[in-house]
């Protein structure tokens, strides 16, 4: 399969690549500093030299960290993203599939990836990620709808539970009781099937991103869960926990 990867500067163009790259994946990537001819024209992108387009994006902080920890971000480098996001607009128009990778190294990424069925890239359904996250880090940017679910109770403020993750049984056990997790969860289905239909437009992932205060307990418990749900419904579907690890 050949992919065009494609995003501004220093949102993880390279490292997208470099990820599916490993995967055998025909990759070739863009950052929108130099003209692409080719990538820049409607025409061109609709005539089929790349059987995806992959773009990436990261938060400006996730930028402006990978020039260096401490730089701020200048003018200059703000016109240069610009003049990027100009020349990429017609791919953006096209893409099928958005990675974040504020949050995400080489190593995370590629972990990420390497847990996706083989094929999926050009698979006509999409496999439903589900995302946990936390709030105090930042929303994913490529989430296809989210879910709060802060107003359940915390299992952080249970001495006997917060050294343990929502993973583990206890946690799960004490978030899934709640009559609220079962009508969130219930509301997540219900968001999922409506993503799905027909009528939409094609895409290798659905991501549903579902948000705690710190991305370990709640949001973990609920993303396994809504996995476990669609799963029984024969929706493929795999949980994320992007915060858990870090």
């Amino acid at each position: 399969m050949a992919v065009l990867v494609f995003g501004p500067p220093r949102s993880g163009v390279d490292l997208v690549a470099e990820a599916l790259g490993g995967q055998g994946v025909a990759v070739e990537q863009w950052d929108g500093r130099r003209a692409h001819p080719e990538a820049e024209a409607a025409e061109a992108l609709d005539g089929g030299r790349w059987e995806a387009l992959v773009r990436t994006t990261a938060s400006v902080e996730a930028c402006a960290r990978r020039v260096h920890p401490t730089a701020p971000i200048e003018g200059r480098e703000l016109a240069t993203w610009a003049e990027a996001d100009r020349r990429q607009r017609a791919a953006r128009l096209r893409s099928r599939l958005l990675i974040d990778t504020s949050h995400l190294d080489q190593r995370r990424l590629a972990e990420f990836l390497d847990r996706l069925p083989s094929g999926w890239l050009g698979a006509k359904e999409p496999l439903v990620v589900a995302e946990s996250f936390s709030f105090a880090k930042g929303v994913p940017l490529d989430l296809d709808c989210c879910l709060d679910v802060r107003a359940l109770r915390n299992p952080y403020w249970e001495p006997e539970l917060r050294a343990f993750p929502g993973t583990d049984p206890r946690v799960s056990d004490y978030v899934l009781e709640q009559e609220l997790a079962g009508s969130l969860l219930d509301a997540a289905e219900q968001l999922v099937g409506a993503e799905m239909a027909p009528a939409r437009l094609p895409r290798p992932l659905l991501r549903v991103a579902l948000g705690c205060t710190g991305g370990r307990h709640r949001s973990v418990a609920m993303a396994a869960e809504l996995v476990r749900r669609l799963e029984r419904g024969g929706v493929p579907a795999l949980a994320w926990h992007r915060d858990l690890a870090v």
